[in-house]
């Protein structure tokens, strides 16, 4: 197979960015998708699924160790080495800011293949996807950011402008073009009944941060402590990341289920399922960046907690509440006291409108006109 472009994608999290970016891209050249990471935990997606990838790595972490997610990345970097001159790949696509991501971006580098990178220059201090995020960079060949914050971000460390295009948040494009499963399907679907007010908790591990097992407790004690005198309420639990420490959060998310049956274990709810539930949900508690980039598209109140976004631009509502039962609860409680109609309504918002999947279309395109050894040229300070 010879393919113009190939793109990484390690799971669910974010194959629902690239996908508007795939199609884009594929109305105008070659697209190979090389799938790996999560993607091994689970059926794949059905539109991947629809989109057979061209390679799929067996580089799932075989627990959430630090030397089992070390090992994965490695078998990332060994596996794009064979894809990508496989696919006679001449750039690869990548977003983000995990370990698999970043071992995806060695490989290229080593393959002398441009890199373009998504949502570059934003900051998650209490993460280490905050280090990956930032040397994927370095190693980057143009950029495509999803504010202009994040432009200005870029040009301080040094990457030239015409490297960088403020796109947008592509996720939202399919967000804004999504049929969207109403309230009942979301019930029949999920099993059970959305409740009155139904709360949805997110929750990674703060891999530089708090301890995963101790902020996963506080999380159930102050969400139930804020839904105490509503016996209607429902919360709807979906399922950490892979990162070190996820483990933890897992069993402390089945403990609650099995301790309360207002509470719903969600599993992989796909990109639809889960923007159905944000337009129907009161309050989005964790620490996940969907909260921060997706949940303003419907103008979903957003508890963030702890300190996995800090530094992350914050846009639409969001209140932060530290690692604590007690926090957490009042803030809660302050947010549910809003009685406010649903299902909402999905509306722009300050990143993204729609069209970000063209832009990063037509920047690919101004790069992919250079000659081959231009395309690899950057002055970084």
């Amino acid at each position: 197979m010879s393919a113009a472009l190939a793109i990484y994608t390690s799971g669910r999290q974010d194959w629902g960015i690239l996908l508007p970016v795939a199609r884009a891209l594929a109305a105008r050249w070659p697209v190979a998708v090389i799938a790996g990471g999560l993607h091994r935990r689970a059926a794949l997606p059905e539109s991947l699924a629809r989109w057979p990838p061209a390679a799929l790595l067996d580089d799932l972490p075989a627990n959430d160790s630090d030397p089992a997610i070390a090992a994965a990345a490695g078998r990332t970097l060994q596996g794009l080495a064979q894809a990508l001159p496989a696919v006679g790949a001449q750039a690869l696509l990548v977003v983000g800011d995990r370990l698999e991501t970043l071992a995806a971006g060695v490989a290229a580098t080593a393959l002398r293949l441009p890199l373009i990178h998504l949502h570059g220059g934003e900051t998650t201090l209490g993460a280490i996807d905050d280090r990956c995020r930032h040397a994927l960079t370095r190693l980057a060949a143009l950029h495509a950011v999803a504010h202009p914050s994040y432009r200005e971000r870029l040009l301080a460390w040094g990457e030239p402008a015409e490297r960088i295009v403020v796109s947008g948040a592509p996720a939202l494009d399919a967000l804004y073009a999504a049929a969207l499963p109403d309230a009942t399907t979301l019930a029949r679907e999920l099993g059970g009944p959305l409740g009155r007010p139904l709360v949805l908790v997110c929750l990674h591990p703060a891999t530089l941060g708090a301890d995963p097992a101790r902020e996963a407790q506080a999380v159930r004690e102050g969400v139930s402590a804020a839904l105490a005198a509503l016996p209607e309420a429902r919360v709807l639990i979906t399922r950490p990341n892979s990162d070190a420490g996820s483990a933890a959060i897992a069993a402390a998310w089945q403990a609650w289920a099995a301790a309360d049956p207002r509470v719903l274990l969600a599993g992989d709810l796909g990109s639809e399922r889960w923007w159905g539930l944000m337009a129907q949900a009161s309050a989005l508690v964790g620490n996940s960046s969907s909260a921060l980039l997706e949940a303003p598209s419907f103008d979903l109140p957003v508890l963030n907690v702890g300190e996995r976004q800090r530094g992350r631009l914050r846009v639409g509502r969001v209140w932060d509440a530290p690692g604590e039962p007690a926090a957490i609860a009042e803030a809660l409680r302050a947010i549910l006291a809003r009685d406010e109609p649903l299902p909402r309504a999905r509306r722009p918002s300050a990143l993204g409108d729609g069209q970000a999947a063209a832009r990063i279309a037509a920047a690919v395109a101004d790069l992919l006109a250079l000659p081959e050894r231009e395309r690899l040229r950057k002055a970084v300070a």
